[in-house]
């Protein structure tokens, strides 16, 4: 089953998706009173009206503008939560050559300093061996 085209009410409105409240009021009213004039003389503009009235109805009320832009951002939103998940796989990986990395260091440093130092040692152990 084919679904509907979701109707932009930001374009019938002529403004930006993030426009506040004042802007959407604005543009509406601007809007609406165009189509007005223009329905004394043409009929489609009373069908314009109502999809300008559905387009306010919606904007203006937040909840229904959060579940609107949901649907009509739908890709938008799954994009970026792909890419964040994304960044967010990288940067542990990051992370974690960091962590193997440096433990590295730390074995071939604690290795070095055992063979630099094992002459002390094994005097130490000696003197201690000596001393029991």
């Amino acid at each position: 089953m084919a679904r509907a085209k979701l109707i932009d009410y930001y374009k019938l409105l002529a403004v930006p998706p993030d426009a506040d409240l004042v802007g959407i009021e604005n543009a509406y009213v601007r809007l609406s009173d165009e189509l007005v004039q223009q329905a004394e003389y043409d009929s489609s503009a009373c069908d314009a009206l109502n999809r300008l009235n559905e387009a306010y109805a919606v904007l203006a009320n937040a909840e229904a503008r959060r579940k609107y832009d949901r649907v009509l951002f739908a890709a938008e939103y799954e994009a970026l939560e792909r890419r964040l998940a994304s960044e967010a796989r990288r940067r542990s990986m990051i992370r974690s050559g960091i962590v193997a990395g440096l433990s590295g260091v730390i074995v071939v440093q604690a290795a070095v300093l055992g063979y630099m130092g094992r002459d002390y040692l094994s005097d130490a152990v000696r003197f201690i061996q000596a001393a029991f």
